[in-house]
């Protein structure tokens, strides 16, 4: 294996995947013109610009196919909800599936799932402070988010 991709938590910096590539990314290039990866828009395919010995000469497309993409909690809208409970927050990330179940300050919540990128939660009630979010995907992957929105 010549190089690899890691693919880290976006809010703790946690390594969420490691990918190994069959070449080297491609490396003779100037300074402008660095931009070797890509991603599709659900994070479901990597495009890198690989060659075997890091020259253009011998410049390669690789793509890889994730068999499932890292769970990752994105964006939360919108960032105040009440106290009371009932609020529709959405949540944009990565790595959902329809049993994907959601717990706001230890306390269940309601889920929806739109598509492995969304899902719509109603908030229980909550104590007013800043609350964090855990999400659990089927296979026992979790992430959280802590003071992910305020409840007031």
């Amino acid at each position: 294996m010549e190089g690899g991709i890691d693919i880290l938590d976006a809010h703790s910096g946690a390594l969420r995947l490691r990918i190994f590539l069959p070449q080297q990314f491609m490396t003779d290039v100037d300074g402008l013109h660095g931009s070797f990866l890509a991603t599709d828009e659900n994070g479901q395919r990597l495009f890198a610009i690989t060659s075997s010995d890091g020259t253009p000469q011998n410049a390669a497309l690789t793509i890889v196919q994730l068999v499932a993409v890292p769970l990752g909690i994105g964006t939360i809208a919108p960032s105040t909800v009440a106290a009371t409970g009932g609020a529709i927050l959405t949540i944009r990330g990565s790595g959902f599936q329809s049993a994907t179940a959601l717990t706001i300050n230890g306390k269940a919540a309601s889920v929806t799932f739109k598509d492995a990128n969304t899902l719509l939660v109603v908030t229980p009630s909550l104590a007013p402070r800043f609350s964090a979010d855990r999400d659990h995907k089927s296979d026992g992957e979790t992430v959280s988010l802590d003071a992910a929105f305020i409840a007031n």
